[in-house]
């Protein structure tokens, strides 16, 4: 899947009288590969939510494609994202995390065993399909995340430090192959 072109417009995001995030605009091209850099809670990751439809703008505009997601919800996005913390199902094995947003965009049980074993294999754990999250290092965790977020090919995948537990070589693996069918935006682990 082609990426999607992604544009924030003067982005604020206040949480009573605090700031997180003021006056922020990007344009990401289709395909692009981008990394936002800066200090601890200069909101990188709030931006992110932002754009995935998790937190609600104070003010500005963003843009998947020629459409305003400024307030559509996040199941509507038809975006990735890879969160720091993970997010994994605790009750589902591995096959079953990666298959979920297939699941719930009602792709039959074929296709699903399918591309889940294609994304798994991406990632380095085609054998682990059964394994449940907590008999997963935190890096195997990470990379199911990861191939959770990829498996529907979503047109821009949002990854917030997504590959701080990861060894170089897979990591440049990961981002090489994100890139060519997502427009991605990345919040490094290291600055």
């Amino acid at each position: 899947m082609k990426g999607e072109r992604v544009t924030v417009r003067e982005i604020v995001k206040r949480y009573g009288s605090v700031t997180a995030v003021e006056g922020v605009s990007v344009d990401v091209k289709a395909g692009e590969f981008l990394s936002l850099l800066g200090p601890s809670g200069s909101g990188k990751t709030t931006l992110l939510m932002m754009i995935a439809g998790f937190e609600l703008p104070t003010a500005g505009l963003i843009e998947i494609g020629a459409t305003d997601v400024t307030y559509v919800a996040p199941n509507k996005r038809n975006v990735g994202m890879v969160f720091q913390k993970y997010a994994l199902f605790p009750h589902m094995s591995v096959k079953d995390n990666v298959a979920f947003p297939l699941r719930m965009r009602k792709i039959d049980r074929a296709q699903i065993a399918r591309r889940v074993g294609e994304a798994l294999a991406m990632v380095q754990l085609d054998a682990y399909g059964s394994r449940m999250p907590t008999q997963l290092s935190g890096g195997q965790q990470q990379r199911v995340a990861l191939a959770r977020a990829l498996v529907f090919e979503p047109p821009v995948l949002l990854m917030d430090e997504p590959l701080a537990r990861s060894t170089r070589n897979f990591a440049n693996s990961c981002r090489s192959r994100s890139r060519h069918f997502s427009s991605v935006l990345a919040l490094p682990s290291s600055m």
